[in-house]
């Protein structure tokens, strides 16, 4: 499934907003002297870019060069060491303790938003080390076959999701002007738990200078986008005419959705790297041999990358898709998918001869009985 590429608190930073210094300073504990710790900025298109080098000595540390502190993140990393620290930019003088076991967990202090960030990454990691704790208990209360007991856990399990959201939205709408708000905001949405416009009404409520930084500008598409998927999935609802479209064949010439109709016909969106998809195809080649006779035509449209068409190609000889192929090769930004909305795939649409759509996303057994109701048995 397609993720959202917001995943801040690892990737995305900001633009620079004020011309203010950061300086950064540390106890590198149980790290050798003479090993090197670089700082780095991640900038657009999650681009590191590097900003200084430090010698540790006596098991300290200081950066020399300055940096502007602005609304984004630093990396602090180690040679030789596993692990990254993240920092917030931030004006205050930060003091930064690294542990060379665990640099990932190491601290910061010495400014309100790096205390504001740690807090909320401690408080998630405390709740998802609960969860996984609770999980646990509930399948194996499950496997012995104690409903009562795995309900219990799952009860838990619900009320830390309901923290999780209540805390997040509390901490957007009490800083709207901090860098962690945007984290925040971020998870939720990746959380799929925020309607669009609960979404839109809480990007709104940042302020400007965070709305215009390279993250908010992020997000800003990101809800721009889910509109668009929502009106495309609107106009490929059952009961409407699929939209038409014209894409690459193998053999690279063109082929419309209109000249592949049938009495039937099922379009298909997959990919040769979808590991879903290739389990299903084994079932959809059955229901085609069985009903092509029938009228049942087939046309899949691949979400596969620039330069793979020959993986694309040696995929469909391989699950023997004997039936129509088109591909941009573009990935989750093919003009097919977007038209009608997908955001996950296998995903099917089932056709009459007028091209209207008659059912969605039918797979495995469900797939079969349609199509022996539609055309009878083979």
């Amino acid at each position: 499934m397609k993720r959202l590429a917001l995943i801040v608190t690892i990737l995305l930073t900001y633009a620079c907003a004020k011309e203010e210094i950061q300086s950064v300073q540390g106890t590198a504990v149980g790290i050798t002297d003479g090993t090197e710790v670089y700082i780095q900025e991640l900038g657009e298109n999650n681009k590191m870019i590097p900003l200084d080098t430090a010698v540790v000595t006596n098991e300290t540390f200081k950066f020399k060069r300055p940096t502007i502190a602005g609304k984004g993140l630093n990396i602090l990393s180690v040679a030789g060491v596993n692990g990254r620290l993240l920092l917030v930019q931030e004006a205050a003088p930060l003091s930064v303790t690294i542990y060379k076991d665990s640099v990932g967990v190491s601290k910061v202090t010495g400014g309100r938003e790096n205390e504001l960030f740690n807090n909320y990454v401690l408080s998630n990691r405390a709740r998802n080390v609960k969860k996984t704790d609770l999980q646990q208990k509930a399948n194996q209360a499950n496997a012995e076959t104690d409903g009562i007991a795995a309900q219990g856990y799952m009860n838990q399990v619900n009320e830390l999701d309901e923290s999780f959201i209540s805390e997040n939205r509390s901490l957007i709408e009490e800083h709207p002007s901090s860098v962690v708000s945007v984290i925040a905001l971020s998870d939720l949405i990746n959380a799929k738990v925020l309607k669009i416009e609960e979404s839109e009404t809480y990007f709104n409520s940042l302020d400007t200078e965070i709305q215009n930084s390279t993250i908010g500008t992020s997000i800003k598409n990101y809800i721009a986008q889910l509109k668009s998927q929502r009106i495309a999935e609107g106009l490929a609802s059952i009961g409407n005419k699929a939209p038409d479209f014209t894409a690459p064949t193998p053999d690279g010439k063109q082929l419309s959705l209109s000249e592949t109709l049938g009495k039937y016909t099922i379009i298909d969106f997959w990919a040769s790297w979808c590991r879903p998809c290739r389990m299903e195809n084994p079932n959809v080649v059955n229901v085609y041999k069985k009903y092509h006779d029938k009228g049942l035509n087939i046309i899949s449209v691949s979400l596969d990358k620039a330069g793979q068409d020959q993986r694309w190609k040696d995929a469909i000889q391989k699950d023997e898709m004997d039936w129509y192929h088109v591909s941009n090769l573009q990935f989750w930004q093919d003009p097919i998918a977007k038209a009608y909305g997908i955001r996950s795939i296998p995903a099917t649409y089932l056709l009459d001869e007028n091209g209207v759509i008659i059912a969605k996303n039918l797979r495995g057994a469900a797939l079969g009985k349609k199509m022996e109701e539609l055309l009878g048995q083979s």
